[in-house]
């Protein structure tokens, strides 16, 4: 299975599509996998599978923004910011 990851800077139209066809209905914090780089600096993610690839797009509010102009649904950025755990920038720290 190939394996990608994908930020906003180059996520295509199709993929965004993928996104909102595998969460109709949006996605949580729940959804998300949190990622530590080698490097110190973490991100959160979320996987979606289509054919013989795994995505996996590399969520922040940007990202987030995209998939709500696609979607011309809400995701409710604010659900985010109302959890604890919204920090979406490399600073974050977690045990």
């Amino acid at each position: 299975m190939k394996r990608i990851i994908k930020d906003y800077a180059t996520i295509t139209p199709q993929q965004l599509a993928l996104i909102t066809e595998e969460y109709p209905e949006g996605f949580e914090i729940a959804d998300l996998i949190y990622f530590k780089k080698p490097d110190g600096t973490a991100f959160r993610g979320l996987e979606v599978v289509s054919g013989d690839t795994m995505y996996l797009f590399k969520i922040d509010t940007k990202m987030l923004e995209a998939i709500d102009e696609q979607t011309d649904d809400d995701y409710d950025l604010d659900t985010f910011a109302d959890s604890d755990n919204y920090e979406f920038d490399n600073s974050e720290n977690e045990d």
